[in-house]
């Protein structure tokens, strides 16, 4: 074979494999995959209203108050327990009355679990319960039962609105309290 009919059959050759060799893509870079975040720290403002009822010891009577209205001010430490729905959530809240009203500010923190069954998705309900220490301005000191639930918006992403509506009973001083606590604010996920 001469010199031409080798080179028109390497040509040949390569003219036949080249649609193969034209499948050939090289691999995309690899991503590499990260789960959402399940730890959250939302800090919270919104209203609280109060009321109370004093029974004095023995005497067989009680005595109710007006409702009182407050400023609250928290923030709630949801760290989630292994891939389960449920967290363990830390939290503190500032019960701010009125100077003119009379009535104590209340420190409230609290510990608890909270169920969240839609993880991940655009609105993330949670439900919680929880034992909380109520501390008054004035002294009294107590503990509540804590329940209630929330929504958190833009749940898969970093950066959340939070709103929050937490019921409590409880006893501080010589007083039983009952309070309803609505709120919002930014929730960061990590």
């Amino acid at each position: 074979m001469t010199s031409i009919g080798r080179v028109l059959l390497i040509v040949v050759a390569l003219a036949a494999a080249a649609p193969a060799l034209g499948q050939y893509y090289p691999p995309p870079p690899y991503r590499v995959y990260r789960p959402p975040p399940e730890n959250a720290l939302r800090v919270e403002i919104g209203g609280a209203s109060l009321s109370s009822r004093y029974c004095p010891d023995g005497s067989g009577s009680c005595f109710s108050s007006d409702p009182w209205g407050a400023l609250a001010l928290g923030v709630d430490l949801d760290l989630a327990l292994g891939r389960s729905p449920i967290s363990l959530t830390l939290g503190a809240h500032e019960m701010l009355a009125p100077y003119y009203s009379g009535s104590p500010n209340v420190f409230e923190p609290w510990l608890g679990l909270t169920f969240k069954p839609l993880r991940y998705a655009p609105v993330e309900p949670r439900l919680s319960i929880g034992g909380a220490g109520l501390i008054g301005n004035n002294g009294d000191t107590g503990g509540a039962l804590r329940v209630g639930g929330g929504l958190s918006f833009f749940g898969s992403a970093f950066v959340g609105l939070a709103v929050d509506l937490m019921f409590d009973y409880g006893h501080i001083g010589a007083v039983d309290l009952f309070q309803v606590e609505l709120a919002l604010g930014p929730e960061f996920r990590f």
